[in-house]
C-alpha cells in the first residue's frame, strides 16, 4: 500500500517531515499552529516557510486519504476520535456538574484568578483525584506538577491526601509517591524540563496530568512581546502533543490584573488565550457558610468558554480536607400559628 506521505508533493511532505507528523491522522489532529511556527530561536533563524494554504492542502490531503482507504474489521471495533477523551474529576460533585464531568484530557485548561482565590487547592485536589481509578471519576495515573512562583504545598497536600485515603479506604494509593515536583523560575529552564525530562518521566511513569504553576510568572515580565509569544508557543506545542499522545490533561495557572479601574483579567493578553482549549475562572462569592464554629467563605469557579460545555458556574468550599460542595441550606421549620379562643 502507498504511503501517505509518498503520494504528496515535495513541499507539503516536508512540512509535515519537520514537525514529525507522519500519519493522516495526526495531521487531521494537530493544531495549525505548530506548522505554522517557522522560527526556533530568534526572528533570524528560519526553520521552514509554511503558510496557511499549505495547512489547508496538507489536512485536506488527509482526509481524502482517510476517506477513501479501505478500512479492515479490527478497525471498527476501535474507539471513535471523538470519545477517545476522559475526564479528570474534581472531587466535589458541583464542579463535576459544572464542567461535565472535569478537565478533559485534551488541549490545555486555563485556570485563572487573583491571589488566594483557591487555585491551589483545586490543583491538589486534581493531583489527588487523578491517581483514583476510572469508575471514581480519575485516570489511575501520576501528576507531573511544576511550580514557577511559591514553592509547593506540601504540608497541605499532606493534609488533603489523607482525608482522601478516609474517603477511600479500599484504594490502596501511595498518593504522594505518585506526585512529581519541579520547581522552575525561568523561562529556560522550564522549557527544557517540559521538552526533554518531562517525555522520559511521562514513559518512566503513568502520568495523567500535567500542572504548570503559573505561566503568568514566567511571562508576564517579558518586554520583547515576539519573542514572548514564540516561547509560549514552544511551550504550548509540546503539552499539546503529551496531552494528545498520552491522553493526560493538562492545566495551566494564570494570574489577573486590573487597570484602569476596569474589571480583572488573565494576563499574557491573547498570545496565550488562542493557545488554551478551555478557560475556568476561580473567585471569592460576597458570602459566608458556617460549618460548626467556623465561617468559610463561598468559592465559585466559572465556565469563561470551552468547546464542550456552556458557560456556567457553580460554588464550592475549601475545608481542611479540600474542596467540598456547599451544603444545601436546612429548612427552618415555620412557627406555628397561634389559634384564637
Amino acid at each position: 500500500m502507498t504511503n501517505f506521505l509518498d503520494q504528496l508533493p515535495k513541499r507539503i511532505r516536508e512540512i509535515a517531515e519537520q514537525v514529525n507528523v507522519l500519519t493522516p491522522e495526526e495531521v487531521l489532529t494537530t493544531p495549525p499552529v505548530r506548522f505554522l511556527d517557522t522560527r526556533q530561536e530568534s526572528l533570524y533563524t528560519i526553520v521552514r516557510q509554511c503558510t496557511p494554504d499549505d495547512v489547508r492542502v496538507l489536512k485536506d490531503a488527509a482526509a481524502k486519504w482517510l476517506a477513501e482507504m479501505p478500512q479492515s474489521a479490527d478497525s471498527l471495533f476501535k474507539p471513535l476520535v471523538n470519545v477517545r477523551w476522559s475526564r479528570v474529576s474534581f472531587g466535589c460533585s458541583a464542579l463535576d456538574r459544572c464542567t461535565g464531568g472535569g478537565v478533559v484530557t485534551r488541549g490545555i485548561t486555563e485556570l485563572c484568578g487573583a491571589a488566594g482565590v483557591g487555585k491551589s487547592q483545586l490543583l491538589l485536589q486534581l493531583s489527588l483525584c487523578v491517581q483514583l481509578p476510572t469508575e471514581l471519576g480519575g485516570l489511575g495515573k501520576g501528576v507531573a506538577y511544576i511550580c514557577t512562583e511559591d514553592a509547593f504545598p506540601a504540608r497541605r497536600l499532606l493534609q488533603m491526601s489523607k482525608a482522601c485515603e478516609k474517603r477511600h479506604p479500599q484504594e490502596k494509593l501511595n498518593f504522594l509517591g505518585n506526585i512529581f515536583v519541579e520547581h522552575h523560575y525561568e523561562t529556560e529552564p522550564l522549557l527544557n524540563c517540559i521538552r526533554n525530562r518531562l517525555p522520559r518521566l511521562m514513559q518512566q511513569h503513568g502520568i495523567g496530568l500535567i500542572i504548570i504553576d503559573s505561566v503568568a510568572a514566567i511571562f508576564r515580565l517579558y518586554t520583547d512581546f515576539m519573542e514572548r509569544a514564540r516561547q509560549m508557543r514552544r511551550l504550548a506545542d509540546a503539552l499539546l502533543t503529551y496531552a494528545d499522545k498520552y491522553n493526560c490533561a493538562v492545566v495551566c495557572v494564570n494570574q489577573v490584573a486590573a487597570s484602569g479601574g476596569q474589571d480583572e483579567v488573565p494576563c499574557l493578553g491573547l498570545q496565550w488565550a488562542h493557545l488554551g482549549r478551555t478557560r475556568l475562572r476561580v473567585s471569592r462569592v460576597p458570602k459566608q457558610h458556617r460549618m460548626g464554629d467556623q465561617l468559610i467563605t463561598v468559592r465559585k469557579m466559572e465556565i469563561l468558554y470551552s468547546p464542550e460545555t456552556p458557560n456556567d458556574f457553580s460554588e464550592f468550599l475549601i475545608t481542611e480536607e479540600g474542596v467540598v460542595d456547599v451544603p444545601e441550606p436546612t429548612p427552618t421549620r415555620p412557627p406555628a400559628k397561634m389559634r384564637r379562643l
